[in-house]
Order: C-alpha cells, then structure tokens, then sequence
C-alpha cells in the first residue's frame, strides 16, 4: 500500500517526529491511493473485505448479509493497520514501536470487528483507548478513526525499546491491549473502565456497595442523592484506583501522572466525578481533559480516564508551566511536562471570566481565544506554536471543522502539527462551548519535523 498523504489539502502531516516519539494523525480507512477532499471522500474508503483482499488477514466470512453489515468497520480497520505499517517501516520499525492507539470509532457494536483484525497484527498490543464518536468526515462514510504514539526505532538505543509491561496483574485486559507501555522512564497507559477483572465476568461497578469503603465518602445513605450520585462517584474511585495499582506495579504512583484525558458519557456527571478527581490530586495536579463523547467503554460504564505518566527517579523532573494568577477552573494545571514531553490540558474557547465567548460566527469566536489562551501558554514556556507536535480538535458539530481548519492554518503558519479531528456532544464542561482542543508539544532539544 502506498504511504498515506497528509489527511487535508492543507497540509496537516500523517506524522511527525520530536525527541524520541513519532506523533500521528488520526488516521481513517482510505484505499490505496490515500485522502480525497471534498465530495469524492466518500468513495475512497473502504466499504468492503473484497477491497482490501490480499492485504492483511482475511476476515470475510463467505455470507453477504454478514460481511456486508461488518465490511465497511473491518475493511477500514486492516487499511489503517496497514498505513501504520507502512508508516512505521519506513522508519526502520513495526507496529512494536507504537506506545498508544486511540481508537474512535462510529458505533462500539462493532468494537468486536475491529478487535478480530487487531488480534491478527498485534502480537504485543500497545495501550489504547476505544470510544465511541461522532462524525469524523461530513460524508459519515468513515467508521474508525485512528491515531497514535510511537517510540521512534532510532531513539531506542539511548531511551530503550518499547516494553510491554504487567500493571496489576490480577486485572486482565478487556480486549486486545496492553494496560501498561513503557518507553524508558515514560509510562503510557490505556483508557481504564470502571469493571473489575480480577473477578470472574469482569462484573460492571454500580454503585457504592462494589467498591471499599475508603471511596464512599460521598455516600449519604439518602436513596435519592445516592442513586443519582452513586454509579458515577463509584465508577470514578474505582477507575482512579485502579490507576494507583496499575502505575505501582510499574514503579510509578498517582504524583507522576502528567497527563489525564477524562471520557464522559454525560457531562452532568462532571461535578460528581470530580469531587472524587481532587481526592486523588493536590496543588500539582496534571493536565486534564474532559470530553463528553458517544459511548465508553463496555457494560454500562460512565466513565474512561487515559493517564500518562514517568516512572520517578528515571532522570526526568515533573514540571508545570501556568500563567501567573491563573485561578484553575478543575483540579488541573495548565501544562505538564517531563524530558522534553510537554501535554496541555484542553482549551475552550472562553473569555477572561472562563465563560464561552458568545457572539456572531461563535465557532470561529472560540477558535481565536482557544488559539490565544495556546500561544500564552507556550510563550510563558519560551515556547510558540512550532513546538506543538500533535493537536486533538473536538467540535460539536463536523461541519464547523473547515472553519475551525482554516484559523488553526493561519495561525500555524508554515508549521503543521499532527491533527485529529472529532465530533463530540460536548467538547468541555462549559456551559455553551462548542469547540475545544487539546496539544502536546516538545520542549526537548531539535525541533519536531514532518517525515
């Protein structure tokens, strides 16, 4: 398969290198020949296994109600498989060097279609996080979109190869993944769920009386409030802690997380969930995300926490950057960094009293003050927007995408950032926000480049 184009005529990478990562840009089901633009998008993904016939395992079944009802998800599935590996080869490596997948996908009913292919090209699984999205092109014709870290091949020699490693082992993977990836003193996690697999069937957590005491201190033991808060405040301690036991058997602890990308299924359950977030984190709590998005996880869960984290005494120092003042609207900080590896917790496009801008053209509106509030940020770090390697762009609704597009390309200038784009209910928890992003940048030595 040919290597895949940039995803947009505007240039936006397939990928891009910095310090000893490769950042890729969410990458979707395209037959060979890569992206088209406009109205013609829609015929150049794959539909069917027939299209991908000799590339990657074989997945049709031989009946037509079955393949047609699960060809476009798998179809797309082993052309991405086969655009990373084309990818990572032509950088000396192989799907082993990849550290995180996230894996967004239309309908999870589906998930098990993806997860057969996966089984067939992963033999030791990078971390991932799978939820479901919204739109990822206007045409509606993409099931999967899916984009990744990876430890570049060369960087091994000083940082060490991609290890696979156990986390708490009495927890067992849900699918094809690995809980814990490391990459020298970096810890890269998958989304963790609120179900308990250490216990045979993998039980759902419901509510206060399936986890320990240690996390009823919301508990009211009032049917109504408990009912309403429960599941989630539950759901929440439970996840976190299995955080704890996951990064304790990796050498790490809570105080090392750099980064946490929060996946709700109801922003309502913000307050809740985060009354038990400050529990877990102090003064020098990590960047943080929160996203409302289609579906997590599996079972009725509410709630998927993906952590970054270092392993402490590895020669990398935990840093925040924040603006001088800045009066936290969550348990966060603005910037996290360690070794050169620097996340940003998500930007809404909002003024100086936290409240989303309003007004004409609001999606452009919040797109300036999201950009504004990014370029402040990096500035106070003697950085600008060159740095940035990989930029996460949720919009409420896909058709703002080319607004929001063409503002990030001026801004950018010459420079682009490895981009994914998503539709999402919700993109933060404010009030009227209806765009949001999200960066990780580099403040190590070189600068990130576009291979």
């Amino acid at each position: 398969m040919k290597k895949t184009p940039p995803r947009a005529k505007s240039g936006w990478p397939t990928c891009v290198a910095a310090g000893p990562f490769l950042f890729f840009s969410g990458q979707m089901g395209y037959r060979a020949g890569g992206y088209r633009a406009g109205p013609n998008a829609k015929g150049a993904l794959c539909t069917s296994f027939e299209e991908m016939k000799g590339q990657g395992p074989e997945q049709a079944g031989g009946y037509a109600w079955v393949d047609r009802m699960e060809g476009p998800v798998g179809a797309q599935g082993i052309a991405i498989y086969e655009q990373y590996l084309s990818l990572l080869r032509g950088e000396g490596g192989d799907l082993r060097n990849i550290v995180r997948y996230h894996i967004y996908q239309r309908d999870k009913r589906f998930f098990p279609v993806f997860d057969r292919v996966r089984r067939e090209y992963e033999k030791a699984p990078p971390a991932s996080t799978a939820v479901g999205m919204g739109l990822f092109e206007p045409t509606d014709a993409a099931r999967l979109c899916i984009d990744a870290i990876a430890l570049r091949p060369a960087a091994e020699k000083t940082l060490g190869k991609r290890e696979v490693l156990g986390g708490a082992s009495a927890h067992t993977a849900a699918a094809t993944f690995s809980h814990v990836i490391g990459a020298g003193p970096y810890l890269f996690l998958a989304g963790q769920i609120p179900i308990d697999a250490s216990r045979p069937g993998a039980p759902l957590i419901r509510n206060y009386d399936d986890i320990p005491e240690a996390g009823h201190f919301l508990r009211r033991g009032r049917s109504h409030e408990d009912a309403r808060n429960g599941p989630i405040a539950a759901q929440t301690w439970f996840t976190y802690d299995l955080i704890r036991q996951h990064l304790e058997a990796s050498g790490s602890s809570m105080d090392s997380i750099l980064n946490l990308i929060i996946y709700l299924q109801d922003m309502r359950d913000f307050p809740t969930f985060h009354r038990i977030h400050e529990h877990f984190f102090g003064k020098a709590a990590p960047a943080l995300t929160v996203i409302e998005v289609g579906e997590v996880g599996h079972k009725g869960t509410l709630i998927e926490i993906e952590p970054t984290a270092i392993i402490p005494g590895r020669g990398l120092e935990r840093k925040i950057y924040g603006t001088p003042g800045w009066q936290p609207p969550a348990c966060m900080s603005q910037v996290v960094e360690a070794g050169g590896l620097a996340f940003f917790s998500g930007i809404a496009g909002v003024d100086a009293a936290g409240k989303a801008v309003t007004g004409r053209n609001v999606v452009a509106l919040q797109t300036l003050a999201a950009i504004a509030q990014l370029k402040e940020q990096l500035k106070l770090a003697g950085r600008d927007l060159s740095s940035v390697t990989h930029l996460s762009v949720y919009v409420q609704d896909i058709g703002d995408l080319k607004a929001v597009e063409s503002l990030l390309i001026k801004a950018f200038g010459k420079w682009r950032p490895a981009l994914i784009a998503l539709e999402v209910p919700r993109p933060a928890p404010i009030a009227g926000a209806c765009m949001s992003i999200t960066a990780i940048a580099w403040f190590g030595q070189g600068k990130p480049a576009v291979i």
